[in-house]
């Protein structure tokens, strides 16, 4: 038999060496032993691995996260210049200082400004308000009652005729109490003329009949005849009783008639639209006189003004807060140094402290004219006292400076210039929509090479797990040779 010529006692001492070196390599890993049992762990390997590998992606999603802050920050600057566009372009509108108060001296109407009414005082006078008609019924024993003669129940057709329009009502043992005829006229005249119960004091009951509309073309008729089922008089005469108990109104079908500044008036209707351009007179008592004072509203306007301060104001506020640099901490906030944000509010700066119509010779042509003071922040600050003193010297001059009305031909208002601006950043050439494209892009390409950075990185994962896979496959059969090699030297004799 042929033998080794390595000792037994050399071969121990060789695998002794081998096993040291395996433990001396265990121990100089921190996150646990690449080696376990003598194989590698391929998991933890990989993972530290990929954590190498991964950091130029790491990296560009940090960067597309600061893109994307500043993507935010603008977007927050849009729907700020999107508001003070709006509320620029409301208060370029000659509407915007047309808003008016109606003020009424008596008790015979009330007024309300609907529109845009010139400034001017009204005498109104009140000869009679209009007037629904309404028909009562004779009483009767009570509402629950059958209605009936010495000739039997009331039975025939109840007509109701108004204008161009008739309605004819069916009465019979089903509906012949005051409270069923009542319930069958409301439903065949539509609410046209309503029909109700009164019940007295002393518990009799009268059918009512009123119009359900003022005025004198909303008058009716009503009368009763017999019908197929009740072909004759004595059938029918406790229904045509009663009806004709109701031939005379309690109250008549009228127009109101008024007066405005001596001019004689009448109305279907006691909410008058048409006497007054942009104001609506509601007529309450009939011989009665009353004065209506209609003039700017000095509230409204300033706060439709104080509207666009606002808005201006929530711009400059926001862009201070996304550009601060906080000295103390050396702390930047998203866009600290941008000049973008810098332009859009210096450029809107300029706008409010410019002469409004520099060709021009008028008697308002500032903003500090109206009161108008900026502080240190930026922010402007209205006086409302001093607006409302130059809005009643000259309101036509107040509003010109905003609207443009009463400037050089081709001169637009302060508020009209302010709102082309805002809308001129606002596009996608614009100073702001330029940019906020541009940080699209930059989104877009990043995800795209993220994607295929991440794809990469997924192949290379799977690369380096197979071949460590592999590896430990060759360990494994170099360890059962070692185990099978250390049994045949054990079984050797002494």
């Amino acid at each position: 038999m042929t033998t080794s010529s390595t000792t037994p006692s050399g071969l121990t001492a060789l695998l002794g060496s081998l096993t040291s070196s395996s433990a001396a390599n265990s121990s100089t890993s921190t996150a646990g032993p690449l080696i376990t049992t003598g194989q590698i762990n391929v998991s933890q390997l990989v993972s530290e691995l990929m954590t190498i590998q991964s950091q130029p992606l790491t990296q560009l999603q940090a960067q597309e996260a600061g893109v994307k802050s500043k993507l935010s920050a603008y977007g927050q600057e849009q729907s700020a210049l999107s508001a003070l566009q709006s509320s620029a372009m409301t208060l370029a509108l000659p509407s915007a200082f047309q808003a008016a108060s109606a003020k009424v001296n008596g008790s015979g109407v009330s007024a309300v400004v609907t529109g845009t009414p010139l400034n001017a005082n009204y005498s109104v006078v009140v000869t009679n308000v209009a007037q629904a008609q309404s028909n009562a019924s004779a009483p009767q024993t009570n509402a629950t009652t059958v209605v009936s003669d010495t000739n039997g129940a009331a039975a025939g057709t109840i007509t109701i005729t108004q204008g161009a329009n008739s309605y004819s009502v069916a009465i019979d043992a089903t509906n012949d109490t005051l409270n069923g005829i009542a319930s069958a006229i409301n439903g065949a005249t539509g609410g046209a003329v309503n029909a109700s119960v009164v019940t007295n004091g002393n518990g009799t009951a009268q059918l009512v009949l009123a119009s359900s509309n003022t005025g004198a073309a909303n008058a009716f008729t009503v009368s009763a005849g017999p019908n197929a089922n009740t072909p004759n008089t004595a059938a029918t005469s406790a229904l045509t009783t009663m009806v004709a108990s109701m031939a005379t109104p309690t109250q008549l079908a009228l127009d109101a008639s008024f007066q405005v500044n001596g001019l004689p008036l009448t109305s279907a209707s006691n909410s008058v639209t048409t006497a007054i351009n942009g104001v609506t007179l509601n007529l309450a008592q009939g011989g009665t006189t009353s004065q209506v004072q209609v003039a700017t509203d000095p509230t409204a306007v300033t706060a439709s003004v104080n509207s666009f301060i606002s808005a201006y104001n929530s711009l400059v506020t926001l862009t201070n807060s996304l550009t601060n640099y906080d000295a103390t901490s050396n702390t930047a906030s998203v866009l600290t140094g941008d000049s973008t944000t810098r332009n859009i509010v210096g450029s809107l700066q300029s706008l409010m402290n410019a002469k409004w119509d520099p060709q021009g010779n008028h008697a308002i042509s500032y903003l500090a004219q109206l009161g108008v003071s900026v502080n240190t922040d930026g922010t402007l600050t209205l006086n409302a006292s001093q607006f409302q003193a130059a809005l009643s010297a000259n309101p036509a001059a107040v509003a010109g400076l905003f609207t443009g009305v009463g400037g050089t031909s081709g001169t637009l208002g302060l508020a009209s210039q302010v709102g082309n601006a805002a809308q001129a950043m606002l596009n996608s050439t614009g100073a702001l929509g330029a940019v906020q494209q541009n940080l699209q892009a930059q989104v877009t390409y990043m995800n795209g090479q993220q994607t295929i950075m991440q794809a990469q990185l997924a192949q290379t994962q799977a690369s380096l797990t197979q071949e460590y896979s592999a590896l430990n496959a060759q360990i494994s059969a170099a360890q059962a040779q070692q185990t099978s090699l250390a049994g045949q030297l054990a079984a050797l004799p002494g």
